[in-house]
């Protein structure tokens, strides 16, 4: 009883919603004032962003120019355990300010609001926790898929245990954000038919608790509505169909490649072979279809 209790409690944790953090006007004017100079400099690739990071920090965004400051930097340093641990709840919450003050500005359909209102309107809102830790991910995401370009992660192994990720939802979170920076080119390569481009990248990543990105199945937790730039979707129906679909262009190439060994590990190795994920994949006949007759040559 005491184990199911703390079940429940975990998952309570979990899900909560954050809301109503109280800032002094300056530390206020230095946020808002950080939203509006990171939404005209996303990449924050300009010659001087490190310096000009340094204006907008107090005690109370310390954390969060340090890491603009390494993305800025394009270093390595972004994958340290200290850039990818979770953030506390009150820098979760700061970085989703700086997001919504983004998003309010670039939109095209509507009149922008004022950013403190945008602001002020987020720090006294609750906000499902799910929702802030997926957005740290995604800020950091940029810089590592920059990397990626030149930079050879396949000694690098991403233990997802050694974060302060809670839950499997929490561990998928980054996860998923770091697939996407290793993986979007893909679908790319893919309609150009680069099958060779797409091995020699797939040869370069990472591994995640020691096994080939492929591996990780650790998705069964309750999917959720999520919001992005504007749509609302299921968080895991948009995630697993971008790992599907990764997953069929490397399969692909390793067959079009004669690499047959690998293309079997990919898919008995993956959730290309596990039916509870089919639904998320945009093709569930197909897999289900593929399913019956791989297992019949087993």
């Amino acid at each position: 009883m005491k184990k199911l209790c703390n079940l429940i409690l975990l998952i309570l944790i979990s899900v909560t919603g954050f809301s109503q953090i109280q800032l002094e006007q300056a530390d206020l004017d230095k946020l808002v004032g950080l939203g509006e100079y990171y939404s005209k400099n996303v990449m924050l690739s300009s010659e001087n962003a490190v310096n000009e990071l340094e204006e907008f920090r107090t005690d109370k965004l310390n954390n969060i120019i340090d890491v603009m400051q390494v993305m800025a930097k394009g270093s390595m340093d972004i994958i340290d355990e200290k850039y990818l641990t979770k953030p506390n709840d009150s820098d979760l919450i700061l970085w989703y300010v700086i997001r919504e003050i983004h998003y309010n500005l670039t939109d095209k359909e509507n009149q922008p609001k004022p950013s403190m209102e945008i602001a002020k309107k987020v720090l006294a809102d609750s906000i499902d926790k799910r929702w802030l830790i997926d957005n740290y991910y995604f800020r950091i995401q940029g810089t590592i898929a920059k990397l990626f370009n030149t930079v050879d992660f396949s000694k690098i192994d991403f233990n997802l245990n050694s974060y302060g990720l809670e839950t499997d939802f929490e561990k998928s979170a980054l996860y998923f954000n770091l697939l996407n920076a290793f993986t979007t080119r893909f679908k790319v390569l893919q309609f150009m038919k680069n099958n060779k481009k797409i091995i020699e990248f797939a040869d370069k990543m990472p591994t995640f608790n020691g096994k080939a990105y492929y591996e990780y199945t650790d998705f069964d937790y309750e999917d959720f509505q999520w919001i992005g730039h504007k749509d609302i979707e299921m968080y895991k129906a948009r995630h697993l169909s971008n790992l599907y679909a990764a997953l069929t262009a490397h399969m692909n190439a390793s067959a079009a490649e004669n690499e047959s060994n690998l293309t079997n590990k990919i898919y008995w190795s993956s959730i290309m072979s596990k039916p509870d994920y089919f639904k998320y994949s945009g093709n569930e006949s197909d897999l289900k279809k593929l399913y019956k007759k791989s297992n019949k040559k087993r």
